[in-house]
């Protein structure tokens, strides 16, 4: 059997191929050792897992509030303002009111005698335990029943009182005729931050007074209680419906404008102005001037006993209406402050004095008769009753109550035991706040 050749071909072992295969087999080799290095890098990186104790949570130090200063609202100034929720109608002393007939002014709004007096509520009158042990003084022809100063020509007192409501914000300070007026009563505005004043003009008839703003419900309280004539300058049309219900004669820019001027000493709405004898002829050609059926306050030029020392009263009204009465004996009578500057006449420049400042202590609560675009309501004061009252005269003062039962009724103002308190003669500043107030006697 033939034997078959294999040819092979030799492997070429020269000298230049040898160091070329072994090169090519160091550079695999490197390759290869670089990728298990970069492998076992890579795995070096990721977290081995290693039993430990559990972290615990964080613990925070909380920021040292308690020790920081208070804020300066927190510690109310003897100025700042009660906060009013406290005043506000308690269901438990409240009914329901009657419903207001229909306005026969067509040009106000008629929803608005839907409500009752001030409010979805009112009052019913609460009495102190005393009471007065006798009538309300009558005066002579010649003793101003507002007053008790004696007049030489009775037919100054043989005519009604006209109750002027004044704008009392800064810009419309200082306020023209106000030092003539017997009586100026200062009651608080919606929102708690400003008063208004409603000054009572019998005997005295300035040329200038002012500037005149609109009504709220304490005029419709206290007008009948003097058989008065109100004057205003317009009023809101909740307002309208209470004022068109409640019997009042009225005299007001918007009926009786050719009594009214813008003056250019001040800017709108605090320039409105007028004139008591203006005023007083439009009473007599409407047929409504006559003498009123007042019985007036009691007054005595006697000191009464039983006084305590008060040379300087501070009224907690809000801060833009801040008040303090200090006691002056060289006029006998106490000077008035607001906002910590002189209180002056706009007419004669002089700072209104009176001898007696009154602070009559009633419940306040809010209406729902809207006042501004903010939606404020104006406040309503349960003057119906009695309460606290604190009369200063005489740089003393004397606690006591008042006393008022029917709507025609001026105030009286009595001891403990239901004596009158009298006041000295002359002008009188009843202050009404509510009955968490409290003024500051010093």
């Amino acid at each position: 059997m033939p034997r078959h050749s294999v040819r092979t071909t030799p492997l070429n072992t020269s000298p230049n191929t040898l160091p070329r295969v072994c090169l090519r087999t160091c550079c695999a080799v490197g390759m290869l050792l670089l990728l298990v290095m970069a492998v076992g890098a890579c795995g070096r990186n990721k977290p081995t897992p290693v039993a430990q104790a559990p972290t615990a949570a964080p613990t925070f130090t909380p920021l040292p509030t308690a020790t920081l200063r208070p804020a300066a609202t927190a510690t109310p100034r003897a100025t700042a303002t009660p906060s009013p929720t406290a005043t506000r109608t308690p269901v438990a002393t409240a009914v329901a009111g009657p419903a207001l007939p229909a306005s026969d002014n067509p040009g106000l709004a008629q929803n608005a005698n839907e409500r009752p007096y001030g409010s979805s509520v009112r009052f019913e009158p609460e009495f102190p335990d005393v009471s007065p042990v006798g009538e309300p003084p009558i005066h002579d022809e010649h003793t101003n029943p507002l007053s008790g100063v004696t007049v030489e020509d009775p037919d100054l007192l043989a005519r009604r009182p006209i109750l002027l409501r004044y704008g009392n914000d800064r810009a419309a300070r200082p306020h023209a005729g106000i030092a003539q007026a017997e009586v100026v009563m200062e009651d608080l505005m919606e929102a708690w931050w400003i008063t208004r004043l409603t000054a009572v003009f019998l005997q005295e008839a300035p040329d200038r007074v002012g500037p005149v703003r609109s009504a709220r419900p304490v005029n419709i309280e206290m007008t009948p209680a003097l058989d008065g004539v109100f004057t205003f300058s317009g009023a809101s049309n909740g307002m309208w419906g209470l004022l068109n219900a409640s019997g009042l004669d009225l005299v007001y820019d918007g009926r009786d404008g050719d009594l009214f001027y813008r003056s250019g000493t001040k800017a709108p709405p605090h320039n409105l102005y007028t004139s008591i004898p203006d005023i007083r002829e439009r009473l007599e050609a409407r047929g409504i001037e006559r003498p009123a059926t007042l019985r007036g306050l009691a007054f005595s030029e006697e000191v009464p006993p039983d006084g305590v020392p008060a040379g300087r009263v501070d009224v907690p009204l809000p801060p833009s209406s801040v008040v303090a009465w200090t006691w002056d004996p060289e006029v006998d009578a106490y000077r008035r402050w607001v906002q910590g500057q002189p209180y002056t006449d706009e007419i004669t420049g002089e700072q209104i004095a009176c001898e007696n400042v009154i602070v009559v202590y009633a419940k306040h609560w809010m209406t729902d008769i809207v006042e501004d675009a903010n939606g404020a309501t104006a406040i309503g004061l349960a003057l119906r009753g009695g309460g606290r009252v604190q009369i200063f005269r005489d740089g003393l003062m004397y606690e006591g109550y008042w006393w008022r039962e029917e709507r025609e009724m001026l105030f009286q103002f009595i001891d403990a035991e239901g004596e009158p308190i009298p006041l000295k003669p002359g002008h009188s500043w009843i202050q009404f706040v509510p009955t968490t107030y409290e003024a500051g006697v010093s």
